[in-house]
C-alpha cells in the first residue's frame, strides 16, 4: 500500500532520516512514536508530497485515496459547522451522525465554523476527513482536544471502520486501545513493531537488551584480537598471523548502541509565598453571544492546592481559567487577587504567540532582558534543548519542542501560582513524565486543564466540575473524584429503581397501616444505605491500607539496595533508575496516604451516623 525506501532527509546539518525504512500495510493501524523533532511531522509531509526526500523514495500505490489531519489547520471561513462538514460530498445524514459522535448538538450544526474554539474547528476538520473515507488516514495527534465521551466514540468508530491508519500520538493510553503496530523513529531510523504500545515497549526493551549483549561479546573479541597484534606485531614469526587478524579487525563492523537522552529533572522556582487566599471568582458571569457559559459563578482557590478543572468539551473550562488568570474579564461579578500572588498563565495555544524567527534562548531571554546567559541555557537544558538545538529558530521546531519552550519561558522569571490550559499537548512520554515530576514537587498553586488522565491522577489534589454553567469542587485528588461520581451514580440508580417500584404500586392507595408504618421503612432504608455505604467504604479503606503496605515493603527492599556501595563501584548507571524509581514509589505513598485519610474520614462520618439511630 505505501513502501518508505532507504528515506534520507536533513536540514542544514541537521539530519532527520537516514536510510529510513518501513512498510505500511492494509489494514493496518500503525503508532508513529518517537521524541519530539525526531522528524515524524516530516515524514508525514514527504507521504503527503509536500516535501521530498534527499534519498531514497516514498511508494505508493495507484490511485491511493489519503486523508490527512494536520496539527495545524486550515481557517474556515463563511461556513456553519454541517456545511464544513460535508463541503465537496453529498451525504449530510453520515455528516450529522458523525458530529453527533463528535461531541455537536443539532443547535451547533448551523454555528459558524470561525467562531468555535480551537478543540472544536479540529474536530469539525476530523469529521469531514471521517466522512471522505479515505483508504489511508492519516492523523496527527487526533486526541489533544476530545473528550472523554467524544475520545471513546472516535475510537471505537477507528476500530470499526476499515481505513488504513497511520496516526502520531503521545497518548500511550489511546495508542494501546487502537493500533495494531508501532514505527518507532528514532535515531535517524524506523523500527517496525507488531502490536500496540505496551507490547512495543516490551519489545523494544527486549531488543535493546539483545543488541547490548551482542555489543558486549563483540567488543570482548575484538579487544582479544587487539591484543594478539599488540603483543606479536614486532616478531617475524607472528607476521602473518598478524597480518591475518588485523584484515579480520578492518573488516568488522561494530555494533552501535546508540541510548536515549538521559531524563533531565527540573523544578520550578518559587518565589515568596502568597496569602492563603490565592484567587477568588464571585457571581461572575460571562457569555458569547447568545451563547451563556455562565450566569453566576462562584470560585474560590487557596495557597498550596492543585486544582483541576474537568467536565465536557465546551462546558466553560478554559473560559473559567482565564477568568482566574485575568486574561478574561467577566461580563459581571468580580475577580480577587490574594497577598503576594504572583502568576504565570499557559494558555492551550500558547506555543502559538512564540515568535517564529527567533532562536530559543532569545525566545527565553524576552521573558527577562536581565537573565544571564547561562541561566538561560542551564533552563533550556533542563527542557531538553542542548548544544547547538538551543540555537534552533522556533519555526524549525515540531509542536511538541515549541511546547517545551512555551512552558521553559515560565521558568525564566518565576511565580508562586501556575495556571496551565492542556500544558502536556504535544509532548511525547519522556516530557511528560518531566514536566509531571516537576508540577508534582511544586509547592506553590497550581490550576490546571488536562485530558490526560495519568497527569490528572499524579498532580491534582482538589478537582472542580464544570457542568452547566456550574462549579462544583470535590475536595480530593482525581481518584477520589472517579469514585464519587462512580458512587453518584449508583445512587441515581437505586434511586429510579426505588421510584420505578412506587409507581407501580400508587393506584392501590395508602392504607392506614401502610401510612404508620412509612416513618420506620424510612429510617429502615436510610440505615441500610449506610450500611451498605459503610462496607463498601470498608474494602475501599482496606484496599488502601494493602496497597500503602506493599508500596511500604518496595519502598524497605529498595532503601537496602540503594544502601549497596557495590551498586556505585562500577561505571554503569542502573543505581540512577533505581532511584528514579524509587521517587516515583514515594511519591505513590503520600498520594495513597492522602486517598486513605480521605476514604478513612468518610468511614467515620458513615459509623457516627449509624450510631445515631441506635
Amino acid at each position: 500500500m505505501l513502501q518508505i525506501e532507504s528515506v534520507h532527509k536533513q536540514y542544514s546539518t541537521r539530519i532527520l532520516l537516514e536510510g529510513a525504512s518501513a512498510h505500511l500495510r492494509p489494514n493496518s493501524r500503525v503508532g508513529l512514536v518517537g521524541p519530539n523533532g525526531a522528524g515524524k511531522t516530516t515524514l508525514f509531509r514527504m507521504i503527503l508530497g509536500e516535501e521530498s526526500p534527499d534519498k531514497g523514495s516514498i511508494r505508493k500505490r495507484p490511485r491511493l485515496r489519503v486523508g490527512y489531519l494536520p496539527q495545524e489547520l486550515e481557517t474556515i471561513i463563511g461556513k456553519n459547522v454541517l456545511d464544513a462538514t460535508h463541503r465537496d460530498l453529498y451525504p449530510e445524514h453520515e455528516a450529522e451522525r458523525i458530529l453527533m459522535g463528535l461531541g455537536f448538538s443539532e443547535i451547533d450544526f448551523t454555528r459558524q465554523v470561525e467562531k468555535l474554539s480551537g478543540g472544536y474547528r479540529m474536530r469539525v476538520a476530523l469529521a469531514h476527513l471521517l466522512l471522505t473515507n479515505p483508504d489511508v488516514l492519516m492523523l496527527d495527534e487526533p486526541t489533544n482536544h476530545l473528550d472523554k465521551p467524544t475520545q471513546r466514540w472516535f475510537e471505537q468508530f477507528l476500530l470499526d471502520s476499515e481505513m488504513t491508519l497511520l496516526l502520531i500520538s503521545h497518548d500511550t493510553a489511546f495508542l494501546d486501545r487502537v493500533v495494531t503496530h508501532i514505527w518507532d523513529l528514532r535515531h535517524h531510523k524506523i523500527e517496525e513493531y507488531r502490536g500496540n504500545y505496551a507490547a512495543f515497549q516490551r519489545l523494544k526493551a527486549e531488543r535493546d537488551a539483545q543488541r547490548e549483549a551482542a555489543a558486549g561479546r563483540q567488543a570482548k573479541e575484538v579487544a582479544r584480537v587487539q591484543t594478539f597484534v599488540d603483543r606479536f606485531r614486532y616478531q617475524a614469526n607472528k607476521a602473518s598471523q598478524v597480518q591475518s587478524r588485523i584484515k579480520q579487525l578492518e573488516k568488522v563492523k561494530m555494533i552501535e548502541i546508540k541510548r536515549d537522552p538521559k531524563r533531565v529533572k527540573f523544578k520550578f522556582p518559587l518565589p515568596a509565598a502568597s496569602g492563603r487566599q490565592v484567587l477568588e471568582l464571585e457571581g461572575a458571569a460571562k457569555r458569547y453571544g447568545e451563547k451563556v457559559v455562565y450566569d453566576r459563578v462562584d470560585c474560590s482557590i487557596e495557597r498550596g492546592q492543585r486544582v483541576a478543572l474537568v467536565g465536557e468539551n465546551g462546558a466553560g473550562k478554559s473560559t473559567l481559567l482565564k477568568m482566574l488568570a485575568g486574561a478574561l474579564e467577566p461580563d459581571k461579578g468580580k475577580r480577587s487577587v490574594g497577598h503576594g500572588v504572583t502568576l504565570h498563565y499557559f494558555a492551550q495555544h500558547q506555543a502559538e504567540t512564540l515568535n517564529p524567527e527567533h532562536s530559543i534562548l532569545q525566545s527565553l531571554s524576552e521573558v527577562s532582558h536581565q537573565a544571564e546567559m547561562n541561566f538561560l541555557r542551564g533552563i533550556a537544558g533542563a527542557f531538553l534543548f542542548t548544544g547547538d538545538d538551543q540555537k534552533k529558530p522556533i519555526k524549525a521546531l515540531s509542536g511538541g519542542e515549541r511546547n517545551r519552550v512555551a512552558l521553559a519561558r515560565m521558568l525564566v522569571e518565576p511565580a508562586n501560582t501556575l495556571l496551565l490550559d492542556e500544558p502536556t499537548n504535544h509532548l511525547d512520554p519522556a516530557s511528560v513524565d518531566m514536566l509531571t515530576d516537576a508540577l508534582s514537587d511544586f509547592p506553590g498553586t497550581i490550576i490546571f486543564i488536562s485530558h490526560d488522565p495519568t497527569f490528572l491522577t499524579r498532580v491534582c489534589t482538589r478537582v472542580i466540575e464544570i457542568e452547566e454553567g456550574k462549579a462544583r469542587s470535590f475536595s480530593g485528588d482525581y481518584e477520589y473524584y472517579l469514585w464519587k461520581k462512580a458512587q453518584e451514580i449508583d445512587s441515581i440508580k437505586e434511586s429510579s429503581d426505588d421510584l420505578k417500584g412506587a409507581d407501580r404500586g400508587k393506584n392501590a392507595g395508602p392504607t392506614r397501616a401502610m401510612a404508620s408504618q412509612a416513618p420506620a421503612k424510612s429510617a429502615a432504608g436510610d440505615r441500610r444505605d449506610l450500611n451498605k455505604t459503610q462496607a463498601r467504604l470498608e474494602k475501599q479503606v482496606a484496599r488502601a491500607e494493602a496497597e500503602i503496605a506493599e508500596c511500604e515493603t518496595k519502598i524497605k527492599a529498595r532503601d537496602l539496595e540503594l544502601a549497596n556501595p557495590s551498586l556505585y563501584k562500577e561505571k554503569s548507571t542502573a543505581w540512577s533508575d533505581l532511584q528514579i524509581e524509587y521517587d516515583g514509589w514515594k511519591k505513590d505513598l503520600v498520594r495513597l496516604t492522602a486517598r486513605w485519610e480521605t476514604l478513612s474520614a468518610e468511614l467515620e462520618d458513615v459509623k457516627q451516623k449509624l450510631t445515631a439511630f441506635a
